[in-house]
């Protein structure tokens, strides 16, 4: 497509408020998550494996980013705090709830296995309320399973949506000082511990969702400015995966305890913002193009969230993985995904069944 012919598209895009490859964005957004998760079950321990692990490592960000672009494209012209928080509770929230509620049920009643209980469980429990406030700290940290601790972290990033809607009101060029200030700030933080602090993950992902709503805003500039610049840009996230390793010898996401030490720089979080680039310089292309499998992973993908660490922890209970630990790391891994996103979809189809509509109170879809 020429230049000209292009930005043409480009001004059309930004009339329409449905975007093809934001859904196909989302998509991929969620089969990066379900790869990250996957992978902490298989040695990868090479150079290049390792690499490997940093590229699929830290899809959340990706979450974050389209969650600050559809704020904006979506929600801001006709925002209505009470609506939008009541939307996000009722699809959001109650399963989240709900599907915590059962896990607690499940981990801590049934199989004596609470996640996590040198932090929450210091004392012998005896009574009843002291099953009510583990229940709570379950909850409010989103610990129960490994990717629960997203839905408390943003559920405060939209309790905090009239910000986000003076950010938009400001001169662009505001926006972009404060998000540069805020990325530093995040950048020395590094995400909490084991998850465990939703206050923590607001801190660090804030800059990402405002990212989110000025790349709406100026939508048109820069999906032009990285149009053609796929390979530079996919280099770019190779090299930065790469010099993490190097430099700090290890990789994956930067986690610590204490919000104000100083442990070095989150390399991972500028590769992420680096590959949101990368992606959406890529999946443009394919704007009017109908990927059926990615819309339909992108509708799914709430239900593949709340879904996909059961999967994973029951393969981890009932030792499937062992099974399998004679395959290559990568070749495990490989089969792992797969078949979890499979599953995951299957159970989600089986609760539409069951439920249709009202399945997205249990599944968010």
């Amino acid at each position: 497509m020429n230049g000209g012919l292009f930005s043409i598209t480009l001004v059309i895009l930004a009339k329409n408020m449905h975007l093809n490859s934001f859904d196909y964005f989302r998509g991929l957004a969620i089969l990066f998550i379900v790869a990250g998760h996957s992978s902490a079950y298989w040695p990868m321990e090479s150079f290049y494996e390792k690499i490997f692990v940093n590229l699929i490592t830290g899809g959340t960000t990706f979450f974050v980013f389209i969650s600050g672009f559809f704020f904006h494209h979506v929600f801001y012209p006709k925002f209505q705090y009470k609506q939008f928080m009541l939307k996000k509770s009722t699809y959001v929230l109650l399963p989240y709830t709900l599907l915590s509620l059962i896990a607690v049920a499940c981990f801590v009643f049934y199989l004596d296995r609470p996640p996590y209980a040198e932090f929450f469980i210091t004392d012998p429990i005896n009574s009843w309320y002291q099953y009510i406030w583990l229940g709570v700290q379950y909850w409010w940290t989103g610990s129960i399973l490994d990717a629960y601790w997203y839905i408390p972290f943003i559920m405060i990033i939209f309790a905090l949506s009239p910000l986000f809607i003076k950010q938009i009101q400001l001169p662009i060029k505001v926006q972009v000082g404060l998000f540069i200030v805020l990325l530093c700030i995040s950048a020395v933080v590094h995400r909490p511990a084991h998850n465990l602090s939703p206050l923590h993950s607001v801190i660090y992902f804030i800059p990402i969702y405002m990212l989110g709503i000025i790349c709406s805003i100026e939508k048109i500039r820069v999906l032009t400015f990285i149009e053609g610049k796929s390979i530079i840009l996919g280099l770019g996230v190779v090299f930065m995966s790469a010099a993490q390793i190097l430099i700090y010898n290890t990789h994956g996401n930067f986690h610590k305890e204490a919000l104000f030490s100083y442990e070095g720089i989150d390399i991972i979080l500028f590769q992420k913002i680096l590959m949101c680039f990368f992606l959406l310089s890529v999946i443009q292309k394919f704007e009017h193009k109908d990927m059926f499998f990615l819309k339909y992973i992108a509708s799914t993908s709430f239900a593949i969230y709340f879904i996909h660490p059961w999967i994973l922890y029951f393969f981890d209970y009932l030792s499937v993985f062992k099974h399998f630990y004679f395959l290559p790391g990568f070749l495990g891994f490989m089969i792992t995904v797969p078949l979890v996103i499979a599953i995951s979809l299957s159970i989600a189809a089986m609760f539409k069944w069951a439920l249709a509509s009202k399945s997205r109170f249990v599944i968010g879809w």
